[in-house]
């Protein structure tokens, strides 16, 4: 999961080290220079994996180089790069791998907070993830960072806003990025700028065609949570806009992605063409990577087919009632996951 310290520069390779998108390191041309000026937010995220052997480096590993925030924004960032998109975001430089001088210039500077950078925000000191993953001199991996552009936050959710924000959401899922946090804290300059929660196609989470081994169920319970996944992401932009007109009474907003808005887990499904079925707006699943890729070593080549604006709904054609399943909607992962012979598999669930 951590990439070891580099003894050059042809050691900053893409990340991460597994299949998909990737993102290059920043060239600093030369030494790292930086200032830190402000210690911003701390906390944890939440796993797919509820539990598991944290000695076992292969398991660890293959999970967190998929869903670990750090890979996840590589990840996320990586596609919009390869699919050139990267306007759709808030605008990334690439990663950086901490220097020992700066990472001492920057526990200085911070020393009043509670913070060992180990790997556990709840509990600093206890479980040092860096220390389980030494590299070849015996050093605990470097901090790894995203390096992206600075700007303000969204003050107000204009209209125009709100029809920018759900029009980037609807062509980032065509691009295989789901599970996007949808907030309007994650958005600077009006563009998204947090992707440490994204799912970014192919994943064990939403991809069967990475486990040859996995059976029929345990397939169409991936299919279910990627629809669920997909549809939360317009779940949580029209409760974005149900919170600004609560908190805003006088300059309310009538835009929503799902029918009955903010309040969309209730709606009457007898209004609704195809009312027993659940559906999102966006299926991740048909974004075609052959046909919209970089290279392997991570860079970007060029013609692309572009999202659309108004792509085809995803209807759920699994056997479970859609009112039933509406009811179990509000969670971070439908499935725990372990990690076997080199595989990922959901464990079983009782609905």
């Amino acid at each position: 999961m951590y990439p070891d310290w580099p003894e050059s520069t042809s050691d900053l390779v893409p990340l991460p080290h597994c299949d998909g998108p990737k993102l290059e390191p920043f060239d600093f041309q030369g030494p790292q220079k930086m200032e830190f000026l402000e210690f911003v937010y701390e906390d944890d995220w939440p796993s797919p994996v509820n539990k598991w052997d944290s000695d076992d480096r292969d398991a660890f590993t293959h999970l967190a180089n998929y869903a670990e925030p750090f890979n996840s924004e590589c990840r996320a960032y990586g596609r919009l790069r390869e699919a050139d998109c990267e306007h759709l975001a808030n605008r990334c430089f690439g990663y950086l791998l901490l220097e020992e001088e700066n990472e001492r210039a920057m526990m200085n500077k911070f020393k009043d907070h509670r913070i060992d950078f180990n790997g556990n925000i709840l509990f600093p000191g206890g479980l040092d993830m860096r220390g389980r993953f030494l590299g070849k001199d015996g050093r605990p991996p470097p901090i790894r960072g995203i390096i992206k552009e600075f700007g303000q936050p969204e003050k107000e959710l204009s209209m125009r806003t709100l029809r920018s924000i759900l029009k980037d959401v609807i062509q980032m899922q065509q691009l295989g990025i789901i599970r996007l946090d949808v907030a309007d804290r994650q958005f600077i300059n009006g563009k998204m700028a947090d992707f440490s929660t994204a799912i970014t196609f192919p994943h064990f989470i939403t991809s069967p065609e990475l486990n040859p081994h996995l059976t029929p169920e345990m397939a169409a319970a991936m299919e279910l949570e990627t629809l669920l996944f997909s549809r939360k992401d317009y779940e949580e932009f029209d409760q974005m806009v149900g919170m600004w007109n609560y908190e805003n009474p006088s300059h309310q907003r009538s835009f929503f992605s799902l029918p009955g808005g903010d309040d969309g887990l209730k709606y009457n499904l007898r209004s609704l063409p195809s009312r027993n079925r659940l559906y999102s707006l966006v299926d991740p699943r048909l974004y075609d990577r052959k046909s919209s890729r970089g290279g392997l070593d991570g860079k970007v080549t060029k013609g692309r087919r572009r999202p659309c604006a108004k792509p085809p709904r995803w209807y759920y054609d699994g056997s479970l009632d859609a009112a039933k399943v509406i009811s179990n909607m509000r969670f971070e992962f439908l499935h725990n996951w372990y990690y076997k012979d080199g595989y990922a598999f959901p464990k079983e669930v009782k609905w």
